[in-house]
Formats: C-alpha cells, sequence, structure tokens
C-alpha cells in the first residue's frame, strides 16, 4: 500500500508545482517530504538521494534552459537562465519515488531507461502546456533530448538505490 501512496502523492506535489507556482510548489514539496520522512523513509541515506536529484535538476533542466531547450517568460535571472523552484521541486519529489514506488525496476537498468524516455518524456510535455514552459521548435526534437536525458537519470536513480541499499531487502515489505 505504502507505494501506492508514494506514487499518489507524487502525482499530487506534479500538479501543485505545475499549476500554483513556485510559492506553493515549496510549500508542497516540503509537506511532502516531511510526511515521506515520517512514512516512507526506512533509511535516512535516501536524504542523499534526494539531494542528488536536486542537484540533477539544477545541472540538466539548468542546462536545458541555458541552451534554449526550455524557456519561460518568468524567468528569476536573465544572464544565468535557472531553473524555476517548481521545477527543482519536482525533481526532488522525483527522487522519493526510487526506493518505494519504483522498486520494481531493482537490477533492470534497460527497462528503467526505456521507461525513462517514454514517462518523464510525456510528463515534460504535459507539464509544459501546464506551467508556461516553452519547448524550442521543433518540440519533437526538444523531446527527444528530454527522452535521451530521461533515459540516463531514470537507471541512475537504480542505481544510487542499489549501491546506498535503499530498496527493500528481499521479502521485506515497507
Amino acid at each position: 500500500m505504502k507505494p501506492v501512496m508514494n506514487a499518489i502523492l507524487f502525482q499530487v506535489v506534479w500538479f501543485v508545482c505545475l499549476l500554483a507556482g513556485s510559492a506553493w510548489a515549496l510549500i508542497a514539496t516540503v509537506c511532502y517530504l516531511s510526511l515521506h520522512h515520517r512514512y516512507f523513509m526506512t533509511d535516512r541515506r535516501e536524504w542523499r538521494l534526494l539531494f542528488v536529484f536536486l542537484i540533477l535538476g539544477l545541472l540538466i533542466d539548468g542546462s536545458l534552459f541555458q541552451l534554449g531547450i526550455f524557456s519561460t517568460s518568468t524567468e528569476v535571472l536573465s544572464d544565468i537562465k535557472v531553473p524555476p523552484v517548481w521545477l527543482l521541486c519536482l525533481w526532488v519529489s522525483v527522487g522519493t519515488l526510487f526506493a518505494h514506488s519504483l522498486t520494481f525496476l531493482r537490477s533492470r537498468y534497460l527497462f528503467s531507461a526505456l521507461l525513462g524516455a517514454v514517462g518523464p518524456t510525456m510528463s515534460y510535455f504535459a507539464g509544459a502546456n501546464l506551467a508556461g514552459i516553452a519547448l524550442a521548435e521543433p518540440v519533437i526534437l526538444s523531446l527527444c533530448v528530454v527522452a535521451i536525458v530521461w533515459s540516463m537519470v531514470l537507471p541512475l536513480g537504480v542505481w544510487l538505490c542499489e549501491k546506498w541499499a535503499l530498496f527493500p531487502k528481499e521479502g521485506e515489505k515497507r
């Protein structure tokens, strides 16, 4: 039941981040992380994974904004194009899924790469329309870049969960 609740709570945060702006996204993410820490985390090392995903969000989406693949009319800094806070909140929230909702990806790197190429790409496409992010033309090429990136990010998250022993042990329920 916990993996399903983890996925549902993530989806709630996803919608808040996309529809309500950075201030509400930050509030929703802090609340989600508090719940996650209290009810889902069994190992404090999972915070490392969440920090890694924050850094990945800064580096990857920051680069995509810098390269012009993503753009927004609400850029905070004009010279240094950084991802909006709500998008970074999403990156941290995605990190919460690996040791819980995405445990079925354990040791399935090819499958996680394929899933990463499809799921997050569709999420970016839907999210961009909802949140006012413009994808560079032609949009299909922008989505291909996202697919390539996430086909590496998802396996990385799985690998980090394995390396840091964040997945539940065989037969253990979470």
